[in-house]
């Protein structure tokens, strides 16, 4: 379901065939990245690569990792949104709770 690459220093989460981020992955997604983001001064993205739908759940579980890393002093970014996600956290008013990277974010401080 996951898939996890560190490159220098940054935790770089993507999706193993999941097209849709609903009630079926958020636990688990929380679950793991939960422990990735908890741990001080940590540098994670989180790609949403071939997600072209998240439910209630889905952005549920995002969001309880954003305030998990936020507490941790963990800098945690959402890269590779496409344009239907993009429009769901607007139509939400979400997509100023989420650091979003709309490319390929090779680090936090810019997008490839």
């Amino acid at each position: 379901m996951l898939k996890m690459n560190i490159e220098d220093g940054v935790y770089r989460i993507s999706f193993y065939k999941v097209r849709r981020l609903n009630t079926l992955i958020a636990e688990p997604l929380r679950d793991e990245l939960s422990k990735i983001v908890t741990k001080p001064g940590r540098e994670v993205i989180l790609s949403l690569d071939g997600i072209n739908f998240i439910d209630s759940s889905g952005f549920q579980a995002i969001m309880s990792v954003v305030d998990q890393a936020n507490k941790a002093d963990c800098q945690f970014r959402i890269s590779d949104v496409s344009q239907e996600v993009y429009e769901l956290l607007k139509l939400m008013k979400l997509s100023f709770v989420f650091e979003i990277h709309p490319g390929k974010t090779r680090s936090l401080s810019g997008v490839a």
